[in-house]
């Protein structure tokens, strides 16, 4: 199944229905339902944000996608949103709640002996902008399988891994962002005699082991008067941050294409002797830039295809920061280099549905029907475009000036989940008649196709009698049993996939000591003996 994973910042406030995805909502854009509705679930404790499709996927085919949006641990009111990364579908229905590997920026797939893997970073996010933690390799079955970090050396400074990028090589190997405080005279360009930089850095590094292969240092190839930025004070404390590398892609003679934000330039770098062998717009570009083919406070370059006369790459356009902006809209690009003239030039951009700046991070990855799915960074949407730039569809996942409501990148792959850990089942009896409903879901998995419905006097699979086989429905499925007809002490459900294989089985939850719930037409309201609070949540059909 192919997903998309997005890597996002979010501020969650409010709530909406389980599975719920709204059409065009202008409740949700204005903020009616909070600055990012979330969605709650039965079955398990999690907080999805629910999605708005401002453009719906009209006339086009509709295939499976997921989304990570890993929001930081935000304080709202009294409640507390877990931070890490989620997968969703197409239509903006869960798929994975991984909120235990905790906050994240990072969070994409790669290919690690043979097989693919999600890499996710965790760590501190700095007040400069920067991280200083690690990269957890994870396979299909959610099981960690590697931990690993840069290991730089120096007087101050971070040593650990930074949010902005990781990838896994050929060779089995890693490289990944750092940053790492340096003392320098910073007076050349308005600061300190005795100022300090945040050096940019990658680093390849040997997953097994930890060592490092290869090491780079924006400090000493490229001159901070080549870059954008002013220094300020530049001290210990708030070292000046000129090169910000955000983005690292590896080429097929293995070497190296960066991004530095600050220098609105891409760096091609050799990955022998790190010389830096063409630079890519900025003050001194090596290539003629086209019209419409330069850039500025850019991210996630990624090549598309390369060879020694020819190649094409994509970028995103930030065009702007906090305090600055050189266009009036971001847009992704689909750039053409010819290495005989040195030109550059622009094959098609692609503009956000309503014409506006992003002015942080952002990405454009090439599909492979030949589209083009655009993550808008600080603006919370994601688009899809044809070749062409036709503009497929728009999703929203918050509230433009919401706090936190961001997406790093968003990125589509292809991705077959197998939990270890069993499915989930909660049993509500109805107070009014003799049904029960039990809720189910399973964590990651993307095989259940039919949940068998199953009833037992005791807690075990041992003896259960088979009473319904129901299609999945998106993350959560309802299931209704009349209790008069079927008297059991307890339900559980087991997942069967398309050739009805069972998969896993549930817990047995009792019918006896479940919630009870008043049906009041299509409003359910759920009363939980021990706790003094009601929560009126509608009930909804699965889109």
């Amino acid at each position: 199944m192919e997903f998309l994973l997005l890597a996002a910042l979010l501020n969650l406030v409010g709530f909406a229905f389980s599975d719920k995805v709204y059409f065009a909502s202008g409740n949700y854009t204005a903020g009616v339902y909070g600055s990012g509705p979330t969605q709650q679930f039965f079955s398990a404790n999690y907080t999805p944000s629910a999605w708005n499709f401002v453009r719906p996927q009209t006339g086009i085919q509709r295939y499976p996608l997921g989304m990570c949006l890993p929001p930081p641990e935000t304080v709202v009111g009294s409640d507390t949103i877990r931070p890490g990364p989620l997968i969703f579908d197409n239509d903006g229905h869960l798929v994975w709640d991984g909120t235990n590997f905790g906050e994240t920026l990072v969070f994409q797939l790669e290919t690690y002996l043979g097989k693919p893997h999600i890499l996710t970073w965790s760590g501190d996010f700095l007040a400069t902008g920067v991280g200083n933690g690690y990269v957890s390799l994870i396979n299909n079955r959610y099981e960690l399988v590697a931990r690993f970090t840069t290991d730089l050396t120096g007087i101050t400074g971070s040593t650990g891994s930074d949010f902005h990028e990781v990838r896994i090589t050929s060779r089995n190997t890693a490289v990944m962002t750092a940053y790492q405080t340096k003392m320098m005279d910073l007076s050349p360009y308005g600061g300190l005699p005795e100022g300090f930089i945040a050096d940019s850095v990658f680093q390849e590094v040997n997953i097994t082991s930890g060592e490092p292969l290869f090491t780079w240092y924006a400090s000493e190839h490229v001159d901070p008067g080549e870059c954008f930025g002013r220094p300020g004070l530049g001290g210990a404390y708030g070292p000046w941050d000129y090169f910000h590398i955000n983005s690292i892609d590896l080429s097929n003679d293995g070497n190296y294409l960066i991004s530095s934000r600050y220098c609105f330039t891409l760096y091609y770098i050799n990955a022998t002797n790190g010389e830096i062998i063409w630079r890519l717009g900025g003050k001194n570009s090596s290539f003629a830039m086209g019209d419409g083919a330069n850039y500025s406070y850019q991210h996630h370059a990624r090549w598309i295809f390369q060879n020694d006369t020819y190649a094409r790459l994509t970028v995103f356009d930030n065009a702007a920061e906090s305090n600055e902006s050189n266009e009036s809209s971001s847009r992704g690009l689909h750039l053409a280099l010819n290495f005989s003239n040195m030109s550059a030039e622009l094959i098609q951009d692609f503009i956000p549905y309503n014409k506006t700046l992003s002015q942080s991070q952002g990405s454009v990855q090439l599909q492979p029907n030949g589209n083009f799915l655009i993550g808008w960074g600080f603006m919370p949407w994601i688009s899809e475009y044809t070749s062409s730039g036709e503009l497929l569809w728009v999703a929203q996942f918050g509230v433009v000036g919401g706090d936190f409501n961001e997406a790093y990148r968003a990125l589509r792959y292809n991705w077959s989940g197998e939990p270890t850990a069993p499915p989930s089942i909660k049993v509500i009896r109805s107070s009014i008649d003799n049904t029960s409903n039990a809720y189910v879901s399973w964590n990651g998995d993307t095989r259940t196709q039919l949940w068998e419905l199953l009833g037992s006097n005791i807690s075990s699979v041992s003896g259960a009698m088979s009473l319904s086989n129901t299609s999945r429905r998106s993350f959560e499925t309802a299931l209704t049993v009349n209790t008069t007809a079927h008297k059991f002490n307890f339900l559980a459900v087991r997942a069967l996939d398309e050739g009805n294989v069972s998969l896993g089985v549930s817990e047995f939850s009792s019918i006896v000591n479940g919630v009870s719930a008043i049906l009041f037409g299509d409003w359910r309201v759920i009363f939980a003996v021990t706790v003094s609070v009601w929560i009126a949540q509608r009930t909804i059909s699965f889109i």
